[in-house]
């Protein structure tokens, strides 16, 4: 755990950038029980892989992902609950990033504030047949 209450998964050894750190530190604020798995493409490209899993009894029903890096940030529902797709970028997922359940922000000039602040409105918004609360367990 760092100072944040932020536990690091994820494949890629060492600290999170400060990118990453801030983008985390103000979404973890505003929507406590996410999961941060950090990631690097083969060129070394930092990314940040952000989930929350929608639980029934014992049995993970769905999986909401989201990517954050430099460009921005991208959004949907995993395809495995995260067992093939972890680690793969959204678009190599094949995540479908189209609204309304999906989210598509470039980074463009929002802040790092600003796309938490959308990030943490897109995870706590209900999905349309896929449950009606977000933090239901």
């Amino acid at each position: 755990m760092t100072a944040e209450n932020i536990e690091w998964g994820g494949q890629r050894e060492g600290d999170p950038t400060e990118a990453e750190l801030a983008f985390a530190t103000s979404l973890n604020a505003q929507t406590p029980g996410l999961d941060y798995w950090l990631h690097s493409d083969d060129d070394g490209t930092p990314w940040l892989l952000v989930s929350l899993d929608l639980i029934e009894g014992n049995t993970v029903q769905n999986t909401l992902r989201l990517d954050f890096d430099s460009r921005g940030i991208r959004g949907g529902w995993s395809p495995s609950c995260l067992n093939w797709d972890d680690g793969m970028r959204a678009e190599d997922a094949l995540i479908d990033l189209a609204g309304p359940e999906g989210l598509l922000l470039p980074a463009n000039q929002l802040s790092i504030e600003d796309l938490a602040r959308r990030a943490a409105d897109w995870f706590t918004q209900p999905k349309k047949g896929r449950w009606a609360d977000p933090h239901r367990t």
